[in-house]
């Protein structure tokens, strides 16, 4: 600020100075305090950033424990089931009983078979969350996909009582796709219409195309999901409170949370609907071909 001079006896020319410089301080007090107030502001935007930065940290640190832990569990308990039969065998316990001994190694294969299962999930779930690479996809005929899954899944239903209801329209669409990954995807959500049904249900299977969407809907008239567990279905290793004690030793809960991966990667969408004691509703829709006209 550069002021004007001012002869000792002229009080006006004085008296103007004062009045400019004060204009000026003024000027400059209110700049600063704004830069105060916008230091204020972007310092709560930091602290703030870095507190939710924080928490992310911790729970994936607490995830990342908690994965280790489960995959941990997991292949420890048929590890240690088949590594207790080959030492019974090993040591000769069942020498002249050949029958006992086949009956034991086919324990064992079983066990084995479960662990290789649960690996192959690991890596396919693995492989879809970080995305690496790009999955072999291919033109699918979504009716003869799910044909392909009838008769298992009426054997499995008919195991449990359940009968399912299929419901397929006529003229399903052709969808771009890994055959293999939504076939695992759409056996996985039958398959758990099925396990939480109550015995003598039904359940209905609907595949039909939907605007420009192939949509499958699985709806059961089983347990249900409490309404506060719906928004952590998804989540890995999670299981809902009220699974039955049986299926909870079932599997790692990795299920719904890979079948998402698996859907996601085929730029479709799943939503599930349940009322609790009343049933669970599953809606997959997948990206349909569209017939270029004529």
């Amino acid at each position: 600020m550069k002021l004007k001079k001012c002869q000792i006896t002229d009080p006006e020319c004085h008296l103007d100075v004062i009045q400019e410089w004060h204009g000026d301080l003024e000027s400059n007090i209110a700049t600063l305090i704004e830069n105060l107030k916008d230091i204020k502001n972007h310092s709560r935007a930091a602290k703030s950033a870095f507190s939710e930065h924080y928490a992310k940290t911790v729970e994936l640190t607490k995830a990342k424990t908690r994965f280790t832990y489960e995959v941990s569990h997991e292949l420890k308990a048929p590890l240690a089931s088949v590594y207790n039969i080959l030492n019974v065998i090993l040591d000769g316990y069942l020498e002249k009983d050949v029958k006992r001994q086949k009956e034991l190694l086919n324990r064992a294969k079983v066990r084995i078979n479960d662990v290789i299962k649960l690996l192959n999930d690991l890596l396919i779930f693995s492989h879809l969350e970080e995305g690496t690479g790009e999955i072999e996809i291919e033109k699918i005929d979504t009716a003869e996909l799910l044909s392909s899954l009838t008769e298992e899944m009426d054997t499995f239903a008919s195991e449990n009582n359940i009968k399912i209801d299929w419901n397929l329209s006529d003229g399903l669409p052709h969808i771009y796709g890994n055959p293999e990954l939504l076939r695992r995807a759409f056996a996985n959500i039958i398959h758990n219409a099925i396990k939480y049904s109550n015995s003598g249900n039904q359940v209905k299977v609907t595949g039909k195309k939907e605007n420009n969407s192939f949509l499958i809907k699985v709806k059961d008239q089983g347990i249900g999901i409490k309404k506060k567990e719906l928004t952590k279905i998804f989540n890995i290793f999670f299981r809902g409170e009220n699974a039955r004690p049986e299926h909870k030793k079932e599997g790692m809960g990795l299920g719904l949370s890979l079948v998402k991966r698996i859907i996601d990667a085929h730029g479709g969408s799943i939503k599930m609907k349940s009322k609790l004691h009343k049933g669970t509703t599953a809606e997959l829709r997948l990206p349909a071909i569209q017939k270029k006209e004529k």
